[in-house]
């Protein structure tokens, strides 16, 4: 669940199809993602999968890619 809720946010965050395509894009290095943009993910994240992630918690080598997050969120949620 978690895997499907985060590669659809970020599609629709980044506005490309290159995410469900490629789960190991670089999300910061491509410029897919931007600080506006994980500001969007992490309300996502609380409000969909009610999980609170606080933006000093990761750091952009920790969620470069959306495998990176998803492995994350799920150790996090204890899945």
């Amino acid at each position: 669940m978690i895997r499907e809720k985060i590669l659809d946010t970020l599609t629709e965050i980044c506005g490309t199809d290159e995410i469900m395509k490629n789960p190991d894009v670089e999300l910061f290095s491509t410029g897919l993602l931007d600080s506006f943009g994980i500001i969007q993910l992490f309300v996502a994240i609380q409000e969909e999968l009610n999980i609170e992630v606080a933006p000093t918690e990761v750091t952009r080598e920790e969620w470069a890619t959306p495998n990176k997050i998803i492995a994350y969120l799920e150790e996090r949620a204890g899945e």
